[in-house]
């Protein structure tokens, strides 16, 4: 089983949450529990490291704050393009034999 890596735009709010398995916890319980947009910590990481319990946004996944380009979205939509092209591709094969 291949390893999820996360987009480098997404950072830990903490040296502690560095690996990708805390913050992979961290969003998907935010996307399962909130009916907002997750966004991150909108405090800085040094606010944050030093008085977490007091800083912390409960709502939110423990990564800093995540801003999408319009690059961002567009080699997204390209991703998502080329994929759909192989799976065309493959669906057409698996009916020609």
């Amino acid at each position: 089983m291949n390893n999820l890596q996360l987009p480098h735009a997404i950072q830990g709010v903490s040296p502690e949450l560095l690996g990708n398995e805390s913050l992979l916890h961290s969003i998907a319980a935010a996307l399962h529990l909130n009916n907002q947009p997750i966004t991150g910590q909108t405090l800085s990481r040094a606010l944050i490291q030093r008085n977490p319990g007091v800083n912390m946004n409960a709502d939110q996944p423990l990564i800093q704050s995540v801003v999408i380009s319009d690059h961002d979205i567009q080699k997204q939509e390209s991703r998502v393009f080329e994929a759909r092209k192989r799976l065309q591709q493959a669906m057409v094969t698996c009916q020609v034999k």
